[in-house]
C-alpha cells in the first residue's frame, strides 16, 4: 500500500466499514428498542385486560385466558403471576410458580427483569380493590429472535450498497491516478530538447490538472534554459575565438615578416586585454547566477554614491563634449554598495558610449511600486523594438558595444538585490535604464 492508489483505496474501504459497522449497530438499537416499546405497551394492554377480568370475577377466572402480544405480524402468547404485596405467587399460569416468591426485585411499572436466569420483559399492574398486582411477562429472546430476517434483509441491503459505492470509489481513484501516473511517465520520459507539448498530458482546471499544467511551465523554463545554454556557448565559442585567433595570426605575421614586431605584438597585447577582460566578466557572471553569495550591507545616501559614479566618468563624459548631471534629492538606505556602485558605473559608462550630448542621473524616492528607483537618462538614439527584447542577453554588444557582459551582469546584480533593471524611452529622447529596488523602507531622506 504505498502507492497513492493503494492507500485511497484503503482509507476508502476503511471508511465504508467503520460506516456500515456504526449504521448496523444503530439500527440494531433503533429496531431494538422500537419492538421492545411495542411489546412493552402490548404488554400493558394484556395487564388491563387481565385487571378487567379479575374485577368481574376471582383468580381463578384467568386459567384459560390466553395473552397475546404482536412482533412482526406473529402473534406470541405471554405469560402472568398474581403476586401479593410480599411478591408472593398466589397464581400463575404455570401452577408450579404457585406458592414460590419473586426473589427479582422491580424497579417501576414496566421493564426488563430476570427469571429463572432469563430476561423478560414485563408489566405489573395493582389490581383495585385487592391486595394484589397482574404481572404481565414474555420472554426477550423470542421477541429478538425475529431479527434474523430483518438483519439479514438490512446487511444484504447495505452490502449491495457496500459494492456499488465500493466500484464507484475504484472508478473514482482511477480516474484521478491515472493523470498522476501520465504525468510521472511524462515526466520520465522528458528531456529539454523533446516538444513540451507533446510530452506533456493535456492539463485542466482540477488540482491535478493545474499540477500539470505547472510541470508543463516548468518544463519550458527548462527548454528556454536548455536552449539559452547553448546559445550561450555558441557566443562564448564564437566571442572567445576572435581574439584568439587575431593573437594566432599575428604570432605567424611576425615569424614570416608580414608585419613589424612592434605592430604584431601590440595586436596581440590588445587582444589578450580584451580576451581576459572577457573571461573575468564571464567568471563574474557565471559566480553571480551560480553561488548565493552573501553581500555586506551598509547605510549610504544614494545622490551621493551617484554624484561618485558620475565624477568617475566625468573625464570620459568631458572628452566627448557631454553634459553630466545628478538630480535628486539626498536618500539614505541600506544597501550592499559595492555591488550598486559597479551597476551604476556601468550603465554611465554605456550611456557616455551611446549619448548625443546629455546624460542625467536622477535619484527617486518612492518609485510607483517600489522602495526608491535611480534612473539614467541619455539623449542618443535609443533602442529599437527589436533590441529591447536582447539588450540585457549575453554577448549582445549593438552598436559601440564591447564584451556585451556588461548589462547582463547588471542585471543578474539588481536580482541577487531583490531589485529590477528595466529598459523604457528617456524623456530627454533616448535611452533609460532603470534600478528600481522593491522591498522594504529606506532609512530616512533628507534635501
Amino acid at each position: 500500500m504505498r502507492t497513492i492508489r493503494g492507500k485511497m483505496l484503503l482509507s476508502f474501504i476503511l471508511a465504508l466499514v467503520v460506516t456500515v459497522g456504526i449504521t448496523v449497530a444503530l439500527f440494531v438499537s433503533l429496531i431494538d428498542d422500537i419492538l421492545v416499546n411495542q411489546v412493552k405497551a402490548q404488554l400493558h394492554g394484556q395487564a388491563e385486560k387481565a385487571g378487567k377480568i379479575l374485577r368481574d370475577g376471582d383468580i381463578s377466572g384467568l386459567d384459560n385466558t390466553e395473552f397475546k402480544y404482536v412482533v412482526k405480524g406473529l402473534m406470541l402468547d405471554a405469560d402472568y403471576l398474581i403476586l401479593d404485596v410480599h411478591n408472593k405467587i398466589i397464581d400463575a399460569n404455570d401452577d408450579k410458580e404457585i406458592g414460590t416468591t419473586l426473589q427479582y426485585t422491580l424497579s417501576g411499572r414496566q421493564g426488563i427483569a430476570i427469571l429463572h436466569g432469563k430476561k423478560f420483559l414485563f408489566t405489573k399492574e395493582p389490581l383495585p380493590g385487592r391486595p394484589y398486582a397482574i404481572f404481565i411477562y414474555a420472554p426477550l429472546s423470542s421477541l429478538r429472535a425475529h431479527y434474523g430476517s430483518l438483519m439479514r434483509t438490512t446487511l444484504l441491503s447495505i452490502g449491495f450498497s457496500f459494492f456499488i459505492i465500493l466500484a464507484i470509489g475504484l472508478l473514482t481513484v482511477s480516474r484521478v491516478v491515472r493523470p498522476l501516473n501520465q504525468l510521472k511517465e511524462a515526466v520520465g520520459r522528458y528531456e529539454p530538447f523533446r516538444s513540451p507539448a507533446a510530452a506533456f498530458p493535456k492539463g485542466d482546471t482540477t488540482e491535478i490538472g493545474e499540477l500539470i499544467t505547472t510541470f508543463q511551465s516548468m518544463s519550458d523554463r527548462i527548454q528556454q534554459h536548455q536552449s539559452n545554454q547553448i546559445e550561450f556557448l555558441q557566443n562564448v565559442s564564437h566571442e572567445l575565438k576572435t581574439p584568439l585567433m587575431s593573437i594566432h595570426g599575428f604570432v605567424f605575421a611576425i615569424q614570416d615578416q608580414v608585419v613589424t614586431q612592434e605592430e604584431g605584438l601590440e595586436v596581440i597585447q590588445t587582444q589578450s586585454v580584451r580576451l581576459m577582460e572577457m573571461v573575468d566578466k564571464l567568471l563574474q557572471l557565471s559566480r553571480l547566477e551560480a553561488v548565493d553569495e552573501e553581500w555586506p550591507t551598509s547605510e549610504i545616501d544614494l545622490r551621493a554614491m551617484a554624484e561618485e559614479a558620475a565624477l568617475l566618468l566625468m573625464p570620459a563624459a568631458n572628452a566627448r563634449a557631454i553634459e553630466l548631471n545628478v538630480d535628486g534629492d539626498s536618500l539614505h538606505t541600506v544597501v550592499a554598495g559595492e555591488q550598486l556602485f559597479r551597476v551604476l558605473v556601468n550603465l554611465l559608462q554605456n550611456a557616455v558610449r551611446h549619448t548625443s550630448s546629455q546624460i542625467n542621473v536622477r535619484v527617486e524616492a518612492d518609485f510607483p511600486g517600489a522602495e526608491w528607483a535611480i534612473h539614467i537618462d541619455d539623449d542618443g538614439n535609443g533602442l529599437s523594438e527589436q533590441e529591447r527584447e536582447v539588450v540585457f542577453q549575453r554577448f549582445y554588444t549593438g552598436a559601440n558595444g564591447v564584451t556585451g557582459l556588461g548589462l547582463a551582469i547588471c542585471r543578474q546584480i539588481a536580482a541577487n538585490l531583490d531589485s529590477e533593471l528595466t529598459y523604457s524611452d528617456s524623456p530627454l529622447g533616448g535611452a533609460r535604464f532603470s534600478f528600481i529596488k522593491y522591498g522594504g523602507r529606506s532609512s530616512g531622506s533628507g534635501g
